[in-house]
């Protein structure tokens, strides 16, 4: 296969990571907030746990399993928002009592950033919009031969997003008195609230 394919794969899969990371749902939401009460690190390991999220679902979708799991996804939808909306909630109500790092840690916390990583991995996979969004760029993924480019482009074009974010809100974060950065936190917490509430009342509306 001529190299051209390999890299057209590769910025495929990248435009397709980008997108799907960009919307600020409730994955936005928990990197924002960690962001600005640990820090940059932990934003970033949150980040990359949703792209790791977005890395299998794409090879998911190049094996052709994407297409096959559609029918029970979209059977199950209303269990996967319960699911996603009820994990916010616990978000929102830890992070409201945790305490603000107002300094960066000279030595890397490996226990914080593990959490991180792996809590964001467990709402990704539940996230109703990650998952509509992947199943409307099915086309895409099966229009490609070179599977492996693809899948790692998406991996690059999430992380890519993901390091925007932190970088902004951590350049903000540096900017904020310890008051300011307290509420700006309290308020991204109060939005993951206001995300999960929102996700339940709207189940609660379909199933009356």
């Amino acid at each position: 296969m001529p190299l051209s394919h390999y890299l057209a794969a590769l910025l495929s899969g990248i435009g397709i990571g980008f997108t799907v990371a960009a919307p600020i749902g409730p994955m936005g939401m928990l990197c924002i907030q960690r962001t600005l009460a640990s820090g940059m690190a932990t934003g970033l390991a949150t980040g990359f746990g949703a792209a790791t999220v977005h890395l299998a679902y794409s090879a998911f979708a190049v094996l052709g399993l994407g297409s096959l799991a559609q029918p029970w996804v979209e059977a199950n939808a209303a269990g996967f928002s319960i699911i996603s909306a009820l994990t916010l909630l616990w978000f929102a109500m830890r992070t409201h009592r945790g305490s603000i790092s107002l300094e960066e840690r000279g030595e890397i916390d490996k226990v914080r950033l593990t959490r991180a990583y792996l809590s964001a991995i467990a709402l990704g996979f539940t996230n109703p919009l990650t998952v509509i969004l992947f199943l409307a760029a099915l086309h895409a993924f099966s229009t490609q031969a070179a599977a492996a480019p693809l899948v790692a482009g998406v991996f690059v074009g999430s992380a890519v997003w993901w390091m925007i974010l932190s970088t902004i809100v951590a350049t903000a974060r540096s900017r904020l008195t310890p008051r300011m950065l307290s509420l700006s936190s309290r308020f991204a917490s109060l939005m993951l609230l206001g995300l999960g509430t929102s996700i339940l009342v709207r189940i609660a509306q379909r199933m009356l």
